[in-house]
């Protein structure tokens, strides 16, 4: 009976564990996973806290916090992203054995049941708006990009039927209707045969992100340009 007792006590113990420790290490690997996979990012770091840590098991996490580098959403680059959330319920069998039929927005959404608090704050540097810029503006090539609180500007050259002008835009980024646009407010254009034309008129503004991009009906809420980024957030 002793042999017994310590037997099932020992099993007791190893499932206690199980459901402590290693069943939310599963959850929360699985779980980076799927933000590397949406985001395209490098790095992912997460972290999920729960009292008692088992109820992640169960798909109830009391705090999300996770962060991402060199990521991506829509066409434009970001050089970091962060995530933040509270009282998330998950489906934790949907996250382990995935629905085929689904696409990844959609199994996304089924996954995540419901939350509180969620915010998704994201960088976007020089760098990451050099490319976008001259993936929009067509043959747009060498761009130098400044971003200050006040207005980004982008100097580069442009090569038409042989001949290379320089191109001077300006602009700011603004929020519409919860999408987020580059305003274009200048946009100039100089070569030895044209000398300097004017051609903001024919640039309208540039559409940077959509909500409609972002998974479980987060929606952009604020853009802020700073010195050298641009602060994106979005939340629900």
């Amino acid at each position: 009976m002793k042999k017994i007792f310590i037997g099932l006590l020992i099993f007791v113990v190893i499932i206690a564990a199980a459901l402590e420790i290693i069943l939310p290490r599963t959850v929360t690997s699985i779980l980076k996973e799927q933000i590397a996979k949406s985001t395209h990012a490098q790095d992912v770091a997460l972290d999920m806290y729960s009292v008692p840590n088992a109820k992640i098991v169960l798909g109830n996490i009391d705090e999300v916090h996770s962060t991402a580098t060199a990521g991506e959403l829509g066409d434009v680059e970001f050089e970091s992203l962060k995530l933040d959330a509270k009282k998330v319920s998950v489906d934790v069998m949907e996250l382990i054995f995935p629905t085929n039929t689904l696409n990844s927005k959609q199994r996304t959404e089924k996954i995540l049941k419901s939350a509180e608090n969620i915010e998704l704050s994201g960088i976007i540097t020089a760098d990451g708006l050099k490319n976008f810029i001259e993936d929009k503006v067509d043959h747009l090539d060498d761009a130098k990009i400044k971003i200050t609180p006040q207005e980004v500007s982008a100097t580069g050259q442009i090569k038409f039927m042989g001949q290379t002008a320089d191109v001077d835009i300006a602009g700011s980024f603004i929020l519409d209707n919860g999408d987020i646009y580059f305003h274009v407010t200048g946009l100039n254009v100089r070569n030895a045969l044209v000398r300097h034309v004017q051609m903001d008129r024919f640039l309208g503004d540039l559409k940077v992100l959509q909500s409609s991009q972002l998974p479980i009906g987060l929606k952009f809420s604020n853009v802020q340009m700073r010195d050298g980024d641009v602060l994106i957030t979005a939340t629900r």
